[in-house]
């Protein structure tokens, strides 16, 4: 069964997966870097989500009743989603309230629209179904899912994968997707863009000049508001088709921290949010082991501590390299420290990945049952444990200090040869023989320090080398 699982990782269906679950994760998260650029981070987007879910089901669902079924069917999905998005935004407009025009603090104002989203829903879904748990007694209905040309599943090679992938997602995984380039465009390309950015970095400046900050704040919350109503009712009538109590489950906390990770880019919330959906699908694949229910749902929590310490140490990264660039003057290298500093990031993921190795280890002595036995699975847990702790003592030096990845640039390739080698020889191993396997992923990883800037830092020491001599 275990194999199993391991090769519907690499699948199709899971990749299709992996962009469903992901999509109540980038709405959201779109939402809160928009906020987040305009300075006033949305905390309430788990109570806007949920709202809006909520909404969703119940307009749908009495659609029907109030449009007959033929027209109900076909507009119902639509006035439901209409209704979720403005709920989020009134509920995102009260925020916008209580902060800027009452000056209330924007965490606790975050917090109360959180227990009002969890408590408020609970109470109104039990006034209308006599139900607290879910409504499963109404006729919810669902938004379309979109149905690629079958042309495309007969292209030679790519084209059944593409069409597995792709085929039957959900308008709203769509619109998830694409957002991600209207994001950009709207923050980078346009005027509003540009006040919303300005208003956040340096609020007292924009004022100066003629910017409406509270204004454009507001606009910002009300996007914010439209990206979390889109996210809950992905939940409610696309991800499922009735409205469960507190069914997001933590994701609009989850999507506070996903901007950060991605930089407070949207091409980087995109794909943060991929590996967000890629943890959340991997939870639901491997519940089909034989493993506690606990250890599965975890994966997603993990994650996000993960993602934070992965920005906390990406931000003491970064501040080093400052201090490093003052100190060198007028013999400041612009190519060489941002070579060096991708480097650093390099070697704070692997180390995040090994990670993952030791809570691996820990949930196979936990579970060996799960995976073959005690017999079988003891001992690989013990060796991806110590596997795993040595490749994060070996990448420790480079995380400490930044400036170790120029002085010893050779260890350096060492160390990511050798952790890409091994992360890569695990997957390659499901073609290859092992021993072939790891040298592919042993050639990969030196290319990859190679073109993240370990080249410039080799020519760099060979030019330097006679000279010292």
């Amino acid at each position: 069964m275990f194999e199993s699982v391991v090769q519907g990782i690499f699948s199709a269906a899971f990749l299709a997966a992996m962009l469903r679950v992901a999509t109540p994760i980038l709405l959201p998260s779109l939402g809160a870097l928009l906020s987040d650029r305009a300075g006033v981070i949305n905390i309430g987007l788990e109570g806007m989500m949920l709202g809006s879910a909520f909404t969703g089901v119940i307009v749908s669902a009495y659609s029907l009743q109030w449009l007959g079924p033929e027209t109900g069917a076909a507009l119902g999905p639509w006035l439901g989603l209409l209704a979720g998005v403005a709920v989020a935004v009134l509920m995102a407009l009260l925020l916008g309230f209580f902060h800027l025009r009452l000056k209330a603090d924007l965490i606790l104002s975050g917090i109360a629209l959180n227990i009002l989203g969890s408590a408020a829903t609970v109470a109104i879904m039990y006034e209308l179904t006599g139900d607290r748990g879910n409504t499963s007694n109404l006729r919810s209905l669902v938004v379309p899912f979109i149905q690629l040309p079958s042309f495309i599943n007969d292209i030679p090679i790519v084209g059944p994968f593409i069409y597995g992938v792709f085929n039957n997602q959900s308008v709203m995984t769509w619109v998830a997707f694409l957002s991600v380039g209207v994001v950009w465009y709207v923050l980078y390309r346009t005027p509003f863009g540009m006040h919303l950015r300005a208003a956040g970095e340096n609020p007292a400046a924009a004022e100066s000049v003629g910017i409406r900050v509270v204004r454009t704040r507001y606009m910002a919350l009300v996007l914010s508001g439209v990206f979390a109503g889109l996210g809950g009712i992905h939940m409610s009538m696309g991800y499922l088709n009735l409205f469960q109590r507190d069914m997001t489950a933590g994701r609009g906390f989850i999507a506070l921290a996903v901007p950060l990770l991605g930089g407070n880019h949207p091409i980087g919330t995109g794909l943060a949010s991929l590996v967000f959906g890629f943890f959340d699908a991997l939870a639901i694949r491997i519940g089909s082991l034989q493993i506690p229910s606990q250890v599965p749902q975890m994966i997603p929590y993990i994650a996000t501590v993960m993602a934070l310490v992965i920005y906390a140490l990406q931000a003491r990264q970064t501040l080093r390299v400052r201090a490093l660039r003052a100190a060198e003057g007028e013999n400041f290298n612009a190519p060489r420290w941002r070579a060096i500093q991708r480097l650093s990031v390099l070697h704070v993921f692997l180390a995040m990945i090994a990670v993952i190795g030791l809570i691996v280890s820990a949930n196979l002595l936990a579970a060996p049952n799960a995976f073959g036995g005690p017999d079988s699975a003891n001992p690989l847990a013990a060796g991806i444990g110590v596997i795993s702790i040595i490749l994060i003592a070996a990448s420790a030096p480079f995380i400490a200090r930044v400036e170790r990845t120029a002085s010893h640039a050779l260890l350096s390739a060492a160390v990511s040869t050798l952790s890409l080698a091994v992360y890569l020889g695990l997957f390659l191993a499901l073609f290859f023989e092992v021993g072939v396997a790891l040298a592919i992923g042993a050639i990969l990883g030196a290319a990859v320090w190679l073109v993240l800037g370990g080249r410039r830092l080799i020519q760099r020491d060979q030019r330097l080398a006679p000279a010292t001599s």
